[in-house]
């Protein structure tokens, strides 16, 4: 993305000139990886450091916030269930966090180490998100909970497998990572469809509208960057990073729901939804719990 380049800073480097001879080829290979602007820099690039000298895109940088913190937010809200049923659900919560902060390095400092980290990062969080819920998925063979671990270990050698091939061809993770939202929209139509839960029944629709949203903000920042350039409004992945925070938030909120239902007879929660503001277009959901009374 050289061509949107306004103002090109120095090169900056990690690592000191003057190493020994053993330790200079490593320091040459770290480089490649550490250094400012290694790795696939976004259209709002045009604009680098200048909101903050050491922040290469700012807006790209701190609208990551809600990845970090709607995931510990709905963690903390069923922190009673996850502590006494099912605490493997923390685990995609807490990758959803990771990512948040691996793109906040990756966007501020653009090299190829924050690149791949939050690359991998999303990919380490899909296949999480099949480990912790697959067990309470409608499609999933009740004579076969006895293979879960089995199956989750398959899940985790094959991601790590997968994860390898983020180091081949680096400039095509995010569109691979990105068509995999297909199927996983499916399953999530699937199963909200099939666990006969009301508070559900929409989610998928909204899940798929922020979701659509956020990939075109995508595509058009990386495929018509000259044309917001041209605008003076390179801010559409910053977009993409809020409206895909809040389709990622709604999935936990709607699999965390088909958990707590599926595993009713695990526990005595029962659960509201409720959403902040309580009227309004934009509204955020969000989970109470409560404990039967008749079981006190």
């Amino acid at each position: 993305m050289s061509n949107y380049l306004l103002h090109p800073p120095a090169k900056r480097t990690f690592l000191a000139p003057q190493i020994s001879q053993p330790l200079q080829s490593i320091a040459m290979r770290l480089d490649r990886w550490l250094d400012y602007e290694s790795g696939h820099a976004w259209c709002e690039s045009a604009y680098k450091y200048q909101t903050i000298s050491v922040v290469a895109e700012f807006a790209n940088t701190v609208t990551n916030l809600p990845l970090i913190m709607l995931p510990l937010l709905n963690v903390l809200l069923i922190k009673p269930y996850i502590e006494t049923v099912n605490c493997i659900v923390i685990m995609p919560h807490i990758l959803l966090t990771v990512n948040g902060i691996a793109s906040t390095y990756y966007h501020a400092t653009l090299n190829l180490f924050g690149q791949l980290i939050d690359e991998i990062s999303i990919l380490w969080l899909l296949m999480m998100c099949l480990a912790a819920y697959f067990p309470v998925f409608s499609f999933y063979p009740q004579q076969y909970h006895k293979y879960i671990g089995r199956v989750r270990c398959a899940i985790a050698i094959i991601t790590m497998v997968v994860s390898t091939f983020c180091f081949v061809k680096p400039s095509l993770n995010a569109l691979v990572l990105m068509l995999w939202s297909i199927p996983s929209i499916a399953i999530i139509r699937h199963e909200a469809a099939n666990a006969g839960i009301p508070e559900i029944i929409n989610s998928p629709r909204k899940i798929s509208v922020l979701w659509i949203a956020a990939s075109i903000c995508w595509v058009s920042d990386r495929v018509f960057c000259d044309f917001w350039l041209f605008l003076g409004t390179p801010y559409f992945h910053a977009l993409f990073h809020l409206l895909s925070s809040l389709a990622a938030y709604n999935v936990f909120i709607m699999f965390s729901l088909i958990d707590i239902c599926r595993r009713s007879d695990k526990h005595r929660y029962r659960y509201r939804i409720k959403y902040f503001p309580e009227k309004g277009l934009i509204r955020l959901p969000y989970i109470v719990l409560n404990l039967d009374c008749k079981y006190l």
